[in-house]
C-alpha cells in the first residue's frame, strides 16, 4: 500500500511539473511573438510624481495613468510631420487597441507650452480622436516628466516666431500600475525619411504584452 501511495505522489508531481513547463513554454512563446519594434522592460519602472495640465485646464498627474494602458507620445501642435502622422495612425488603430483592452488611453504631451494652450491642445487632439488626452506644463515640470518615460525633446531658435521642436518619435507604454512597461520604437522607410511607429506592429506587440500581463 505504501508503494502505491509513493507512485501516486510521483504521478502528481510529474503532472504539476508538466503544467508548470507548459506555462513556461506559453510565456516564452508569447514573448517571442514580440517584434524588434518594441522594447519590453524586464522590470517595469515606477514613475516619480509629476503634474502637468490637461486640455481642460485640470491637473494631469501620474495618478491619471493608473488603471490604464497609456500610450504616451511627446510632440507639439505645430509639428509638420511626425505628430500629425503618428496621431492619425493611433486614431486608425485605436479601435483595435480598445478591443484588446478596454483600459487603453492615448496621451499626447506637448513639448511646446508657450504656444500649445489647453484650448489649442483640445482642438488638435480632438481632430484625431476626442478620447485622446492632451497635457503640457512649463519646462521645469515637463522635462523630468518626459525624461522618465524615456522620451526627449529640445527647442532651438526659440526667438523665431515659427520655431521647431525636436522630439522623440517613440511611444512609451505605461501599464495599469503606473509603471513604464515598454517603448514602441519608430522605424525608417527608405521612401520616407521621417521616423514613424508602425501601427500594425504596435497592435501586434501590444496584443502580446497584454497577454503576458495576464491581469
Amino acid at each position: 500500500m505504501a508503494k502505491t501511495r509513493s507512485w501516486t505522489w510521483i504521478l502528481v508531481a510529474a503532472l504539476v511539473a508538466t503544467a508548470g513547463l507548459g506555462g513556461g513554454i506559453w510565456y516564452a512563446s508569447q514573448q517571442n511573438s514580440l517584434t524588434e519594434a518594441v522594447v519590453l522592460y524586464p522590470e517595469p519602472r515606477a514613475l516619480k510624481a509629476f503634474e502637468l495640465t490637461d486640455a481642460d485646464g485640470q491637473p494631469f498627474t501620474e495618478q491619471d495613468l493608473l488603471e490604464h494602458w497609456s500610450l504616451v507620445f511627446v510632440g507639439y501642435t505645430h509639428c509638420p510631420d511626425i505628430c500629425p502622422t503618428t496621431l492619425s495612425d493611433l486614431a486608425r488603430i485605436y479601435p483595435e487597441l480598445t478591443r484588446l483592452s478596454d483600459k487603453v488611453q492615448v496621451v499626447f504631451v506637448s513639448a511646446d507650452p508657450a504656444r500649445d494652450t489647453p484650448e489649442r491642445l483640445k482642438a488638435y487632439t480632438g481632430y484625431f480622436n476626442p478620447d485622446f488626452v492632451a497635457a503640457t506644463a512649463d519646462h521645469e515640470r515637463l522635462t523630468p516628466a518626459v525624461q522618465q518615460l524615456g522620451l526627449i525633446y529640445g527647442i532651438f531658435e526659440r526667438d523665431q516666431a515659427e520655431y521647431l521642436v525636436d522630439h522623440s518619435a517613440s511611444i512609451a507604454l505605461v501599464n495599469p500600475k503606473g509603471q513604464l512597461h515598454a517603448s514602441f520604437r519608430p522605424g525608417f522607410d527608405e521612401q520616407n525619411p521621417v521616423p514613424l511607429v508602425n501601427g500594425a506592429e504596435l497592435v501586434k506587440n501590444f496584443s502580446g504584452i497584454v497577454a503576458l500581463w495576464g491581469e
